[in-house]
């Protein structure tokens, strides 16, 4: 309103459009993802790849929002702990996505641990979805976070300092189901990949009909990871 007036359409769409040029945000700017993207640490030395921010929250950046290329329809980093309580990361595992549509995605991990399926080969997988890394079935369903580190949240030595429930070596807390985990020696020869890209585009097979999921252990410290 002006002095009490209702503005015509005309002068609205006007102080709509110097609102804009004076750089407010957007109506599709997300304060939750956001944060998120700004809360990240520096990006890694050798800049964006495949390889890079491992155990990160992936889609909040390879998404519309950001537009972080490519897009992604989900991604995630598997590791395996050692004995001395470290994590390292584990190349050359396959982890299937099942959909409750009955399709299905296959990725395969890098040398970073990192694996992921672009969006445009899984446009529309329907939520919820089952995982299974190797030999590992994970016992909950992932709701609706396509960033598999969304529920799978790393140690930081300030989470840490914070909450004395956080397992400093992998991440496991009430609020995280820690990091997705297997160990190398009892995963079978069908589910292991080559030295391929993460992307699903060069190592995947799509399939319908497959359900979703099945029996087996507990994916992830904590097992209870990704059902947001």
């Amino acid at each position: 309103m002006v002095r009490g007036k209702f503005v015509s359409r005309t002068t609205w769409l006007a102080l709509a459009g110097l609102v804009m040029a004076a750089g407010w945000p957007a109506c599709d700017y997300d304060p939750v993802i956001q944060e998120a993207i700004e809360d990240l640490p520096p990006e890694d030395p050798d800049g964006p790849s495949e390889f890079h921010r491992a155990g990160q929250s992936c889609v909040d950046c390879h998404s519309a929002y950001y537009g972080a290329d490519p897009d992604l329809a989900i991604g995630g980093t598997v590791y395996e702990q050692q004995s001395n309580g470290s994590l390292d990361p584990v190349e050359g595992v396959f982890v299937t996505i099942f959909d409750s549509a009955g399709a299905s995605q296959k990725a395969c991990t890098n040398s970073a641990g990192n694996f992921f399926v672009r969006l445009e080969d899984w446009e529309d997988a329907k939520f919820p979805l089952a995982v299974q890394v190797g030999n590992r079935y994970m016992r909950s369903l992932i709701g609706r976070d396509r960033s598999c580190a969304g529920c799978h949240e790393l140690a930081t030595q300030t989470k840490v300092n914070i909450d004395p429930t956080v397992d400093p070596s992998t991440g496991q807390s009430r609020t995280s189901a820690g990091a997705i985990l297997v160990e190398r020696s009892t995963i079978p020869i069908e589910e292991q990949c080559g030295l391929n890209p993460a992307s699903a585009s060069s190592s995947t097979t799509t399939s319908t009909g497959s359900g979703m999921g099945g029996s087996g252990g507990m994916m992830g410290s904590g097992g209870s990871g990704g059902g947001s």
